[in-house]
């Protein structure tokens, strides 16, 4: 061990070095000193904030973007929904009676739809859950002209000339079967769908705003500022607004806010800006981020005062201990290395704590604004954003199955498709509609809820993959997206353990004087197309082939032989046939919807099941 010397600093501890520093740093003009940190500071709370304003934009505008995303989507499921399509095609009572109620239901299941729409080819409304807009006309609108040329349309917002309240349109084509677009679905979300998610970004220091493409404020919390611009608009944009009655008001004030306008107004990526406030009368800062399915710009802002003040009183308490720092000279060496040591002890506790996977308490709380509290602040920033990951993670994981999301982080699947030889499993319930009428929609919920969580507990004992759920279908993949060398005894296996598992639902509803319900399954094996279908942006893992709408067909044949609740075709009947565990029946050749060929098709049933009712193994063949 080393002696300590005086002339050699690097022995001395800690305190020694401590004293020293402040001793030095008292005979050295702190006031210059401390107005060097002061600004270093706020250069740096400047930076951090400024980022932040630009993830709470990013994050607000992404959540927007998903709205849309989802009302895009439901709109083009409408547009594809059977009945609606038999609905346009031929209007009557009873399907427009059945198209009504299951659009109520939709709307009763999600708050932020305010109207449902069928309109026909001219733009009559056929159905609809409010019965007073049946009948009414709405070729005129931009919603229809645009979606019965065949195109997805999504409005601005628009304020309702009865109702005084924002709304957003999405309308959608409905294709006939001579594949024409033969009508309409048109469905209406609130502003406050849009008003509640940048809602979220507000705070005591900050206020999110939405703006459009014209420059206007289409969200404010500030009521009295909604619908007004940035800057003056054009006579040709003041005109069309106005004429159209698209926020209900004869004219459009402006605030006069040049630089913020320039920054954000058709903003195409994320940002930052500082400018001065013609409301607030202060130097302001900005994040903003485009919502990239609209031509809207979130943007959240806050005074440059609201950062600035804190580091400014700190300034004041430097002065302050500057004219007693001589006289408690001893004192604040041991508070200071006190200061020093414990950051650093929090540290050390709140790494052991990441280490062990418990992220809630793993943050540090900041005490300072010097290079170790710039160290904390960066190390709960990692906290958070390795928090933020794992919760990303878990939810991916409920997507889409383990193996697909382990795949898709590793990079193992790419956009496009591979043919693979796969067995496909179809499950629906029969005459779900009608049974679904008599019950509450929160009763339907909660029946599916257990219905499809038992099915899919089923289905993954033996290796399935639940590719999508339809209402009350399932859809599962046996041989992707990991190859299984005995899918179909996998994908009949399944079915025979769905059966049981509905078995024990059924016994438990009629245990409390509810109606047995019964399913179908259609098992269908063959070579399909495996893959990532969809966009750069947002796209599914699925199969696409003439196994798959064989397996949706077989399902729809279960109702032709009612004593059988599983059918299988050819290839899978091949690939079990040498398997005791199960008895199979030969309804010869069948023909099914949407095939020019007919299919072979065999009824399974568990041999067990089969002794019991009297049949013989591989009854039919031959």
């Amino acid at each position: 061990m080393k002696k300590k010397s005086l002339l050699r600093p690097t022995t001395w501890s800690i305190s020694a070095k401590l004293t020293v520093t402040l001793l030095l740093t008292a005979l050295t003009p702190m006031l210059l000193t401390s107005y060097y940190n002061l600004q270093g500071s706020l250069a740096s709370v400047s930076s951090t904030e400024l980022r932040n304003l630009k993830q709470f934009s990013t994050a607000t505008a992404n959540r927007i973007d998903q709205l849309i995303s989802d009302m895009r989507f439901l709109t083009r499921y409408l547009g594809t929904e059977q009945d609606i399509i038999s609905l346009i095609n031929a209007p009557q009572k009873n399907t427009g009676a059945l198209v009504q109620g299951k659009l109520q239901r939709l709307l009763t299941a999600d708050e932020k739809i305010e109207l449902l729409f069928v309109l026909d080819s001219e733009g009559k409304v056929l159905s609809s859950p409010a019965e007073k807009f049946i009948g009414r006309n709405y070729a005129y609108r931009d919603y229809f002209q645009a979606a019965i040329q065949g195109r997805l349309y999504v409005s601005n917002i628009i304020v309702g000339d009865v109702t005084r309240k924002p709304g957003l349109f999405f309308s959608g084509p409905v294709t006939g079967k001579s594949g024409k677009v033969e009508g309409v679905v048109v469905v209406k979300i609130s502003g406050s769908a849009v008003a509640s998610i940048i809602e979220e970004a507000n705070s005591e220091t900050r206020t999110a705003f939405l703006v459009d493409s014209d420059g206007v404020l289409i969200y404010h919390p500030d009521r009295a500022l909604m619908y007004s611009s940035l800057m003056p608009l054009s006579s040709k944009s003041l005109d069309k607004i106005i004429s159209s009655k698209r926020f209900m008001r004869d004219t459009i004030n402006s605030l006069d806010m040049s630089e913020l306008h320039e920054a954000i107004v058709g903003a195409r990526h994320s940002g930052t800006v500082s400018y001065f406030s013609s409301l607030s009368k202060e130097n302001e800062v900005a994040g903003y981020a485009p919502v990239s399915s609209h031509g809207w710009v979130v943007a959240v802002n806050t005074t440059y005062a609201s950062f600035a003040s804190p580091l400014n009183k700190l300034f004041q308490n430097v002065l302050y201990s500057v004219v007693i720092v001589g006289i408690v000279f001893a004192i604040i060496a041991l508070i200071f290395a006190r200061t020093f040591t414990s950051p650093v002890r929090k540290l050390m506790f709140a790494a052991d704590k990441v280490k062990q996977g418990d992220y809630d308490h793993a943050e540090v709380k900041i005490t300072s604004s010097d290079e170790i509290g710039q160290l904390m602040r960066t190390f709960n920033q990692m906290v958070a954003g390795v928090r933020e990951r794992e919760r990303e993670r878990d939810i991916f994981g409920r997507v889409v199955s383990p193996e697909v999301r382990e795949k898709l982080l590793k990079g193992d699947i790419q956009l496009g498709g591979e043919n693979r030889r796969v067995s496909v499993l179809f499950s629906d319930i029969r005459s779900f509609s009608t049974m679904s009428e008599k019950m509450s929609a929160s009763d339907t919920v909660e029946f599916l809820n257990e219905y499809l969580s038992e099915m899919t507990a089923a289905v993954q004992e033996h290796g399935g993959y639940v590719n999508n759920f339809i209402g009350d279908a399932i859809v599962v993949i046996f041989g992707a997206p990991d190859a299984q060398e005995d899918m179909e005894y996998r994908a009949v296996a399944a079915a025979c353990e769905m059966r049981r598992r509905l078995e024990v639902i059924n016994l438990r509803r009629m245990q409390n004087g509810q109606d047995a319900v019964e399913s179908g399954i259609g098992i269908s094996t063959g070579k399909v197309v495996a893959g990532q279908v969809g966009s750069l942006e947002r796209f599914l893992y699925t199969v696409i082939g003439d196994s798959v709408n064989v397996a949706a067909r077989l399902e729809t044949l279960t109702k032709e032989f009612p004593e059988y609740h599983i059918l299988i075709n050819g290839d899978t009947y091949s690939g079990v046939i040498d398997r005791d565990e199960f008895d199979f029946v030969n309804l010869g050749q069948q023909t099914v919807k949407g095939r020019s060929s007919a299919v072979t098709v065999y009824a399974v049933k568990e041999a067990e099941e089969s002794q019991t009712q009297g049949e013989v193994r591989h009854a039919g063949e031959g």
